[in-house]
């Protein structure tokens, strides 16, 4: 047999739990079987059925020793896996496999975790041509460790705003430091946020413009006093390749004036501290020096929170945008054009489950992921090993 009998089946059983969307009329395998194969699939660097049947076919013999399969299921099977899985159950118990197979690994600050939020558009998932808007889905990520297999499909009469309160329900979120783009600056989520026993690190934009001028007013007015100076901050400097890049992040630990100008309604009443981050940087253009600056501006419900702590908290959240980066330009992701029924949600959390089986791979977690992709495509068992192997307690059983 391909396996030694020692390997852990937790995968199988949790694999086991997805429901079947299928008629029992005319099944030839079994549905977890069929999961798991899109899985290999995927690990390989193929997520579109096409491709998947492709792989299977390749690899035909191993899949029929270790499935007991006698034949090849086709491209339009795989398909139909794709489009009628349930994306919530997919994710749920994948996400449950991950919890118990591997240590969650993120990084504290002062005994509190940091989770970051974004979106991101799957834009060849929809025909432009016919008016459709791209598939958006909400994804999440721990601080120090890679994106989550937990996503949120926003439909096309929702907005990330309506979406974001129930997708903050798929996290504990006490003790929990919640990060987000500026989408996330409402009361909508920031009741959510807090109500789930979390605290936010949130940019203040035009789009709270009350408070981005009532700010935006404090600090025109500390500008002109010695207060200014005396506030809490901390400087980086960067130089690289022409570059430099001076920010200083300082902190305003009095805040009374937000009260005083807008009373305590909305999330008015939770702010304790409040950011501002001004980045000066110099670059060479055709030789001649050029010069920008920037001023942002953040808010948080923390009270034991410096500068430094802020600001580094803040610089954190764009890791989820290079995981993103990772999904479209490693993973083809912003490529996919299977865009019907829910084809495109459940490949998104399948590459999502990539991710992670990557960074637990003892041998590739720190190499690039097509590196990673390429050591699977060609060497089942590796995987086989990855999936099965990280746990040693029962013996892998695929025939019940």
């Amino acid at each position: 047999m391909i396996y030694d009998g020692e390997w852990n089946n937790g995968l199988m059983e949790i694999l086991e739990t997805v429901p079947d969307p299928r008629s029992a009329r005319g099944v030839r395998y079994r549905f977890s079987h069929l999961l798991l194969m899109c899985v290999y699939a995927v690990l390989s660097g193929h997520s579109e059925a096409v491709e998947i049947a492709y792989y299977v076919e390749l690899n035909f013999d191993y899949f029929k020793e270790l499935l007991e399969i006698e034949r090849l299921p086709s491209h339009d099977t795989f398909s139909r896996v794709l489009r009628f899985t349930n994306f919530e159950a997919l994710s749920a118990s994948l996400g449950e496999w991950l919890r118990e197979s591997f240590p969650e690994a993120y990084e504290k600050y002062r005994d509190k975790k940091v989770l970051h939020i974004d979106g991101k558009a799957v834009r060849a998932a929809s025909e432009r041509s016919k008016g459709e808007k791209p598939v958006y889905h909400l994804n999440g990520m721990y601080e120090g460790g890679t994106i989550g297999v937990e996503i949120k499909r926003v439909g096309e009469k929702e907005n990330e705003i309506s979406c974001l309160p129930d997708y903050l329900k798929l996290f504990n979120l006490s003790g929990t430091i919640v990060t987000m783009d500026a989408i996330g600056c409402n009361q909508t989520v920031i009741k959510a946020v807090r109500d789930g026993g979390g605290n936010y690190v949130l940019p203040v934009k035009e789009n709270q413009k009350r408070l981005f001028a009532t700010v935006n007013e404090e600090i025109g007015k500390l500008e002109g006093n010695k207060t200014w100076d005396k506030l809490d901050r901390i400087e980086t400097l960067q130089k690289e390749h022409g570059r430099m890049e001076k920010v200083v992040f300082r902190m305003l630990t009095d805040t009374s004036f937000v009260y005083e100008k807008l009373g305590m309604e909305s999330f008015y009443g939770t702010i304790a501290r409040v950011g501002i981050m001004d980045k000066a940087t110099e670059t060479k253009k055709d030789g001649k020096e050029v010069k920008t600056q920037s001023r942002s501006i953040f808010i948080t419900d923390i009270e034991d929170i410096n500068a430094d702590m802020m600001q580094k908290i803040r610089a954190a959240h764009w890791n989820i945008e290079m995981q993103h980066w990772i999904l479209d330009m490693q993973l083809r992701e912003d490529q996919q054009t299977a865009r019907k029924d829910d084809a495109v949600t459940n490949g998104s959390i399948l590459r999502r489950f990539c991710m992670v089986l990557k960074k637990q791979d003892t041998e590739l977690s720190e190499k690039p992921m097509k590196r990673f992709l390429m050591a699977n495509e060609h060497n089942p068992e590796r995987i086989e090993k990855l999936l099965f192997g990280n746990v040693a307690q029962k013996p892998l059983d695929l025939t019940r």
